[in-house]
């Protein structure tokens, strides 16, 4: 019996370093968004002065409202994603390896909304380029 309770809090160690894994990658990965989204600010108000034309303009004024939505999504993720992290370093120390369903379910949740965040970044940066493309 000793042996099955050792597999399963086996088990549920290295679900959390999985789920630790994960989350240092998306932190590491949230940092390049976060930088290329000041980068995208940057290019905007450069593409806002120098160009007086409604029809640019709308179309500068669409993306900014894509790229605040970004910011505040990251922002949001990366707080979210600590927390997490926190929960975990607590779990650690109080030797409670206890990964219930709670913590899976939100982790799930968590890896659910990253990649919604990451696919709308992906996305908005292609169609920014295009746009920017056909501007300059």
């Amino acid at each position: 019996m000793e042996k099955v309770e050792n597999n399963v809090y086996d088990t549920q160690v290295f679900k959390y370093g999985v789920y630790h894994k994960e989350n240092v990658k998306w932190l590491q990965n949230l940092t390049f968004y976060r930088e290329e989204l000041s980068y995208f600010d940057t290019l905007i108000e450069d593409v806002k002065a120098k160009n007086t034309i409604l029809e640019v303009l709308n179309q500068v004024f669409v993306f900014e409202n894509r790229l605040q939505s970004l910011h505040r999504e990251s922002d949001e993720l990366l707080q979210v994603i600590n927390q997490e992290q926190w929960g975990f370093v607590d779990d650690a120390l109080g030797k409670e390896f206890l990964l219930g369903e709670e913590i899976c379910t939100q982790h799930f949740s968590l890896r659910e909304r990253y990649q919604v965040f990451e696919n709308e970044f992906i996305r908005t940066k292609h169609d920014f380029y295009k746009c920017l493309s056909k501007i300059l």
